[in-house]
């Protein structure tokens, strides 16, 4: 593998996140020559978590560097692949598993498809997750409500408008050329493809680039994340207008529908010389949470584990409620 290219792992990280542990392991197992590729963890301010696993890299033989400053994501992945030797960064989460072959297939793609200056592919959910976090990875999976980044069946190496930063190995120069937000986050990795994508350039989504990607377990802590989704969502709109796409807006066009219904029937407005019954806004709201009841019963099914099945029409609603409610929040938010 003398010919390969050296390869900068680049990985933001607040230092807190016990998940690196595994992440830290699979780099080790990686089949990859330990010669050609390094480890560049950005954290805010050492921690316990960054010391230990930075130390059982490096006595693994990873070439291991680790540089400190308390600032956004993005800014991390900029200072990283400044610092950086390899002619591909390959950019993960510090709550990620990298499949053994992740690297090695991600250059195979981009020798194959030379006009590509980034590859990226799924990302799964570990099997040792809570029932809640299963149920998240369950729903992003489905083929029938969420981008194939997140399911299987898709062979061929295929165009791809954004890669997340989870799992994306890409050309420095082009790191070093467009540069991620100082300080969006999250949502800076969509920004940064978006300018990538009109500077010209074209990247890959490959089935066989897999990583794993803790989900949240809790709730909470997925009504916080869905929300800032849809806060930054609506801050990058903003900022490129021509990245507006309706069906961010699908839940958000319905509430409003929904209570228009509600506050017609309830003070007897007329419409066309009728009277709006109340049973027809029930009956929508009756369906809607029939459609998340009939997911719940899907993931039931196909996992064939009650606690899923129950917790995934709330996971449904969750992501419609908080990534809404965000992305009001980021529209009249001023910048």
């Amino acid at each position: 593998m003398e010919n390969e290219p050296f390869v900068s792992i680049v990985i933001p990280t607040t230092g807190n996140v016990k998940f690196i542990r595994g992440l830290v392991k699979s780099v080790i197992e990686l089949d990859y020559p330990k010669e050609k590729f390094e480890l560049i963890l950005i954290g805010d301010f050492p921690t316990k978590f960054i010391k230990k696993h930075s130390k059982i890299a490096s006595d693994a033989g990873v070439n291991t560097i680790v540089e400190y400053n308390p600032v956004a994501a993005g800014k991390k992945r900029n200072i990283g692949s400044e610092m950086a030797k390899g002619s591909l960064i390959a950019f993960t989460d510090d709550d990620t598993i990298l499949k053994n072959d992740w690297i090695k297939n991600a250059i195979r793609h981009l020798k194959e498809n030379e006009d590509y200056v980034g590859v990226g592919g799924p990302n799964y959910t570990p099997k040792e997750e809570l029932p809640f976090a299963k149920a998240v990875g369950r729903i992003f999976g489905s083929k029938f409500l969420f981008s194939f980044r997140y399911t299987i069946g898709h062979a061929k190496a295929k165009e791809i408008a954004h890669n997340p930063t989870c799992n994306y190995i890409i050309k420095r120069k082009i790191v070093n050329e467009i540069k991620f937000h100082d300080t969006l986050w999250p949502g800076e990795d969509a920004e940064f493809d978006i300018r990538v994508i009109k500077a010209g350039y074209k990247i890959l989504y490959a089935p066989d680039v897999v990583v794993w990607h803790h989900r949240r377990s809790r709730p909470s802590a997925f009504l916080k994340q869905m929300f800032n989704y849809g806060k930054t969502r609506a801050q990058v709109t903003k900022m490129h207008p021509s990245s507006f796409d309706p069906r961010y807006f699908v839940f958000v066009f319905a509430f409003i529908f929904l209570a228009s219904l509600y506050y017609i029937s309830w003070n007897k407005i007329e419409l066309l010389g009728f009277v709006l019954s109340m049973n027809i806004p029930h009956f929508l709201l009756g369906s809607y949470f029939g459609i998340l009841g009939l997911a719940g019963a899907l993931v039931g099914y196909q996992t064939r584990k009650l606690k899923q099945a129950l917790y995934a029409p709330l996971v449904l609603f969750i992501q419609h409620f908080g990534f809404s409610l965000g992305l009001l929040f980021g529209f009249l938010k001023r910048a």
